[in-house]
């Protein structure tokens, strides 16, 4: 009897250890196995890669960004633009893994589906090459060209959207390296201060400035009960204790919500941030997507927000005039720009298209989505406010003859003592809009006059499409 039982609870024992492997592989295949077999550091994936022709991307217009040619029967990717799509686009070898699009979509690329049974059991024996699927992009190349030789010799971003659909028009992020020759230049990419491996467009966090005004503005126009906007500026005011200057130092004299905005009257903001409260500006912050993950087919570094609703009137006053221990990426900024352009509006934004066999059959098509954000009556009071700080204000260098522009420039302090030039804004010409974020890194001018006259030009070029 003894010995049965001893059996009894073996078995039992044995059972319980085969359910809980079963359990782990099956957890391990559904949730864990896609993102093990994408890993650029996967062996066996890279076994692939010897009998596979990388499929090629293109821009919207059709020209070709990557591609492989087949040398003493291996494969090898190239670059035909060399440093301008690095970031984006990215590299893939095997030294080093991968990057950009060519990380984020190399199952595509690869023709490599993981849950195919079909594919794995041809994949054993097929003799020749496996070609790759195609990706069109909704990146453009003439504002990409555009906005890399505006920013060449600088560092910093320029990113510029579409806001009525959220697809990526351009990207450029310096300083940047070729990766046709990165097998060369590894170790000085790496040890290079400047970081040139970084997408500061999708993972810099800067600090805003005065661009966050906008977001503050939309706040104050939901809060009329909270807020009296009209003000008498002298150039200075004390917050709880804390003495705060506008930028010039001298007064703007009597403001009301829009010329605040135009004049970029920083003590006005302050106070009206202190006037609206924590809790207020938080709520607004965060439906700005602060602190929150913004969905894309691309990583995006959120932007941070490191504040509860209690916080005390010396933070508020610096969130009013977007200082203190906020950052935000460039994207991020020019999707903000976008909304006010878009009736409230936040488009998720997308930088692949379409993906395609080489014979062109189209195997997966972007589909938008939205956000809501402000109502459209809000967006368009802000919208307003911006165009005329481009018209008569501090974006005067943005103003583009016969079109619509609208923006706000920033120059936002930070801790390397030279401030960044900031300019987000959107042009529009009837139903055709580009959104823009200019950021000039630690460049210690202003936004009005260093990042305002290059968002003009790539918003020049952008409504040529």
């Amino acid at each position: 009897m003894e010995d049965n039982k001893k059996i009894t609870h073996l078995i039992i024992l044995i059972s319980c250890l085969y359910l809980s492997i079963i359990v782990y592989l099956t957890y391990f295949q559904i949730f864990q196995g896609p993102e093990i077999v994408d890993n650029p550091y996967n062996k066996r994936q890279w076994a692939r890669e010897d009998s596979t022709i990388r499929g090629d991307i293109y821009d919207r217009n059709d020209n070709l960004l990557a591609t492989s040619e087949v040398v003493d029967d291996k494969p090898i990717r190239k670059y035909p633009y060399n440093n301008l799509y690095s970031h984006i686009i990215g590299y893939s070898y095997k030294q080093y893994g991968r990057s950009g699009i060519e990380s984020y979509y190399n199952e595509d690329i690869m023709a490599l589906n993981p849950d195919n049974p079909v594919t794995i059991i041809k994949n054993q024996f097929i003799d020749e090459m496996i070609r790759g699927n195609d990706l069109v992009l909704t990146l453009d190349h003439n504002i990409q060209k555009t906005a890399e030789e505006l920013l060449r010799g600088k560092m910093g971003s320029i990113v510029a959207i579409d806001p009525n659909t959220g697809g990526i028009l351009a990207m450029v992020s310096k300083p940047d390296f070729n990766p046709n020759t990165l097998i060369e230049d590894w170790d000085n990419l790496v040890n290079n201060e400047n970081s040139p491996l970084l997408n500061r467009s999708t993972a810099g966090l800067y600090t805003p400035g005065s661009i966050y005004k906008v977001i503050i503005t939309s706040a104050i126009l939901e809060n009329p009960a909270s807020v009296n906007p009209d003000y008498d500026c002298t150039g200075s005011i004390v917050i709880d204790g804390y003495t705060l200057t506008d930028y010039s130092e001298r007064g703007h004299g009597n403001l009301n919500l829009e010329e605040s905005l135009v004049v970029s009257c920083n003590t006005n903001f302050a106070r009206m941030a202190v006037d609206l409260g924590g809790d207020k500006i938080g709520e607004i912050s965060r439906r700005f997507f602060m602190d929150r993950s913004i969905s894309s087919d691309i990583p995006i570094q959120k932007s941070r927000y490191p504040y509860d609703d209690n916080m005390g009137k010396t933070d508020v006053a610096a969130i009013g005039i977007g200082q203190g221990k906020l950052l935000v990426t460039p994207i991020h900024m020019a999707l903000v720009a976008g909304t006010f352009a878009n009736d409230g509006y936040m488009m998720e934004p997308y930088i692949v298209e379409r993906v395609q066999t080489p014979t062109g059959k189209v195997l997966m098509e972007a589909s938008l989505k939205s956000n809501p954000i402000v109502s459209r009556e809000i967006a368009n009071q802000v919208k307003d406010m911006m165009i005329s700080a481009v018209n008569r204000g501090t974006g005067r260098n943005a103003a583009i003859n016969g079109l619509t522009v609208g923006g706000k420039t920033g120059t936002a302090e930070n801790a390397t003592g030279k401030s960044h030039a900031w300019f987000i804004g959107f042009a529009e010409n009837g139903e055709n809009r580009i959104a823009v974020a200019v950021i000039l890194e630690s460049s210690g001018e202003t936004g009005g006059a260093a990042a305002a006259p290059i968002a003009r030009r790539i918003m020049q070029e952008g409504l040529r499409r």
